[in-house]
């Protein structure tokens, strides 16, 4: 019984940190898309 709660507490935790871990990837991809598409907002353009 005590192993059952110990690895259902272990499994629990490393799916928390996973979805946390994917939540803030998606965060940081989202942000550079956002800052890279403001950069280029921002950049002159060569009108030759």
């Amino acid at each position: 019984m005590m192993l059952d709660t110990l690895m259902f507490g272990l499994v629990s935790w490393i799916f928390g940190l996973a979805v946390l871990y994917l939540v803030i990837r998606l965060a940081v991809r989202h942000a550079i898309k956002d800052a890279d598409g403001r950069r280029a907002a921002e950049r002159p353009r060569n009108s030759a």
